[in-house]
């Protein structure tokens, strides 16, 4: 039996469990736990708050899942224990997080953030440091990985190209415009991925029109959308700029599909932040949230009971994040970080909410097997696939 199995197998038992009774706090036998702490770094509040916050509800019920058993190293049982650092739409803030939480000796590894802005400038850093880093959803190209930093997530170069070739069989777009944050990682990446992609797949470019993070008005963008008529746009900006521009596409006459990145328009967020102008539009989504195994149905149900509302697919990384953490330090059989990077290296798991993450670094630390779903959205987190 293999190691990834007794982890696949382990980490299954710490999924099963009460279910809905996940959120309470860890109980083994009638002693308290060791701890290790892991430092989560997200951006909780600007524009990419809906990203960070998902994640950390996601990685803190994975967390409060795991530690109703623990995780049991050489005869003693710990529990996980997450610092959470805002690091809100600031490189510098996410690089002084990450030098602080590697400067702690209880600290075994770091988790996020969500956005490209804050992971792309940390991962040198992890190097630097010789700490662990596990990204929960940045989706930008890394130009130059090390053999400390890791991510979960599908990225943009190979979630978006999907979702475009399904739009544009669908829709039978011959002509798209893409509106793009000039000043965010990711957005810009998808924005790329949209000009490189326009031959392969069979549709012109006619529009590329940028803007910066916390701009109000975008009429000149869009008026020179609307002057090349377009037959889709795709809008690759963070959810909390996408609600102000959503809007404004529409008000300006424009009905056409409207295409978005990394889940974004799944998130009730949208919805609800644009009334629903999102209505038919297309994104993609790592994990099925609609059609779930019943391991993910009952974290999505648990999901829904402790927080209150529909489930988005970065809930998904982040907890996955947690569970790659777990697996890590279990195969290493021991807290230190260089072993947990030592086995970061080759981790080849089945979380237990069915993401196959699998990782070869060197050269890359990437997720080799990550899963994509291009979905047409119908209401608040409701979608049908395509």
């Amino acid at each position: 039996m293999t190691d990834a199995m007794l982890t696949r197998r382990h980490l299954g038992r710490l999924a099963a469990g009460s279910g809905l009774a996940l959120a309470m706090p860890a109980v083994v036998g009638h002693a308290e736990p060791a701890v290790i702490k892991l430092g989560q770094i997200e951006a909780l509040t600007g524009p990419s708050s809906p990203y960070g916050m998902r994640a950390r509800d996601g990685a803190k019920l994975a967390l409060d899942q795991i530690n109703e058993k623990g995780i049991a190293i050489g005869g003693t049982t710990y529990r996980l224990e997450v610092s959470l650092g805002d690091m809100a739409n600031d490189p510098r803030q996410a690089v002084t997080l990450l030098r602080q939480n590697a400067a702690s000796a209880e600290m075994l590894c770091g988790v996020g953030p969500t956005n490209s802005v804050g992971f792309v400038p940390i991962v040198p850093v992890a190097e630097q440091a010789s700490f662990p880093l596990i990204g929960d959803g940045s989706g930008v190209p890394i130009k130059a990985w090390n053999s400390w930093s890791f991510r979960v997530n599908p990225i943009n170069s190979t979630g978006t190209p999907v979702l475009l070739r399904q739009v544009v069989a669908r829709e039978k777009v011959k002509r798209l415009a893409v509106l793009y944050d000039q000043t965010q990682d990711g957005q810009r990446a998808d924005a790329d991925v949209c000009k490189a992609s326009a031959g392969a797949i069979g549709y012109e470019l006619v529009a590329f029109e940028a803007f910066r993070t916390g701009d109000q008005d975008f009429s000149p963008q869009i008026a020179t959308i609307r002057s090349v008529k377009p037959d889709a746009i795709f809008v690759a900006a963070a959810t909390g700029d996408g609600v102000k521009i959503v809007p404004q596409i529409r008000e300006a006459g424009l009905d056409k599909p409207l295409l978005t990145g990394s889940g974004s328009f799944q998130d009730p967020v949208y919805w609800n932040g644009t009334k629903g102008q999102i209505k038919d539009c297309y994104t993609w989504i790592s994990l099925d949230l609609q059609e779930p195994s019943p391991a993910l149905k009952g974290f999505l149900d648990a999901y829904r009971k402790l927080y209150g509302q529909e489930p988005a697919s970065t809930c998904a990384y982040g907890a996955d994040a947690i569970y790659t953490v777990a697996a890590a330090v279990e195969k290493a059989g021991k807290v230190d970080r260089a072993a947990v990077r030592e086995v970061l290296a080759s981790l080849d798991i089945t979380t237990p909410i069915g993401t196959h993450v699998q990782f070869k670094n060197p050269p890359s630390g990437e997720n080799l097997d990550p899963t994509v779903v291009p979905i047409q959205v119908t209401g608040p987190g409701a979608y049908v696939r395509i």
